[in-house]
């Protein structure tokens, strides 16, 4: 007797599983050329490639700091106390940052204020607590320092003035000792003007340094500003010798500003 075999019977969920098994393949490949056209389709009209690649290259490849040319003969224009505040002070007085007293809060400077001008301004340029010399800018004259501090000051009930006091006169003494540290040190390039120094009787490049003050003028010195070196290449050379060098180059630079004035006179 031949053995008979039953074929199972097909059920509707058996269906299903069939009918969806056999429609997914053909949904996929529809799924796939859909997506082909339409990347076609963005990339007609669209920028050649080269030049964006290029552009990706080099922002990758950029260095991360940009060099910046300051001509050092550019003359010096003195920033007002509100310029100062905004681009140096605002960052810690605005907010109260680092425990810094806020502009226009009576409450924060009162204390301060009582201690007087002179305490205030020493405090400012020197720096105290928290805050760095100059408010972190170095290259803040004295009397850009004073103005800040009174404009900050005065928004708080303060009724100051930004001034100076009268600078010391150096002695006959300084001078010539200043003048012999000048020719072994300085008188290379500021006889010449080689390397953008200024030169020693160009009135009009030590106008707006004698308007900025000598403390101004000893900190560059001392510290290296305006494209030269610190203490003029001299590392051995004592802050009181630097300083009397630069007493006998402003010294020279009034006289030149003087005679300049005299020869506009006559003409």
């Amino acid at each position: 007797m031949a053995d008979h075999h039953a074929m199972p019977k097909t059920t509707l969920k058996d269906f299903l599983y069939a009918t969806l098994g056999g429609l997914l393949a053909p949904a996929i490949a529809i799924f796939m050329i859909v997506l082909l056209v339409l990347g076609i389709q963005a990339n007609f009209g669209a920028s050649d490639a080269a030049p964006v690649a290029d552009r990706i290259v080099r922002e990758r490849i950029q260095p991360f700091g940009q060099s910046v040319v300051v001509d050092p003969n550019a003359p010096r224009i003195e920033r007002t106390g509100k310029q100062v505040y905004d681009e140096v002070c605002a960052g810690c007085h605005a907010s109260g940052a680092l425990g810094a007293p806020r502009f226009e809060n009576a409450g924060d400077w009162s204390r301060r204020i009582a201690q007087g001008y002179d305490m205030l301004l020493t405090h400012a340029i020197k720096g105290i607590g928290k805050m760095p010399a100059r408010g972190g800018d170095p290259d803040l004259s004295d009397l850009e320092v004073a103005r800040a501090m009174v404009h900050m000051t005065n928004s708080a009930g303060a009724r100051f003035e930004a001034a100076l006091k009268k600078e010391p006169e150096p002695t006959a003494a300084q001078l010539e000792r200043g003048k012999l540290v000048y020719a072994e040190n300085c008188a290379y390039c500021h006889d010449t003007g080689i390397t953008g120094a200024q030169k020693l009787d160009d009135a009009a490049a030590w106008r707006p340094l004698l308007q900025a003050g000598k403390e101004y003028l000893y900190h560059a010195a001392i510290n290296g500003s305006f494209g030269g070196p610190a203490k003029g290449g001299n590392e051995k050379l004592s802050d009181a010798d630097t300083r009397m060098a630069v007493d006998y180059m402003v010294d020279r630079a009034r006289a030149a500003i003087a005679a300049g004035a005299t020869q506009s006179a006559a003409k």
